[in-house]
């Protein structure tokens, strides 16, 4: 097999870089996800979501892979006491690059531990 030249890596470690950015900062309240987390609480907010550059593939100008979603629950309907936890829930996301930008499409999460 081929090894990749050191301006091929440079540049797959750059697409990496920029979709870990990407999925690290990304509105999740415009995507399904939300709604699947949304309703976990009464008030719930995104702690983080981590991503491993392992586990991401590239496809030509589409990848996808999987994340570390991290959220804090509240439970008060007021939202200024109460319960709150934390909690991670498995999601996956894919996407696409316009030129060197890596572009979230799509972002999903599994809440089923949650319920079990």
């Amino acid at each position: 097999m081929p090894r990749a030249s050191e301006g091929e890596r440079a540049r797959g470690a750059g697409r990496l870089k920029a979709i870990v950015d990407a999925v690290s900062n990304v509105r999740l309240t415009d995507f399904d996800a939300w709604n699947d987390l949304d309703a976990l609480s009464s008030h719930t907010g995104v702690d983080g979501i981590d991503v491993d550059p392992e586990g991401i593939i590239v496809s030509g100008e589409s990848f996808q892979g999987l994340a570390a979603i991290g959220v804090a629950l509240r439970y008060d309907p007021d939202g200024d006491a109460g319960f709150v936890t934390s909690d991670t829930f498995e999601g996956q996301f894919e996407g696409h690059f316009e030129g060197k930008r890596a572009i979230i499409d799509k972002i999903t999460v599994n809440t089923d531990p949650f319920y079990q």
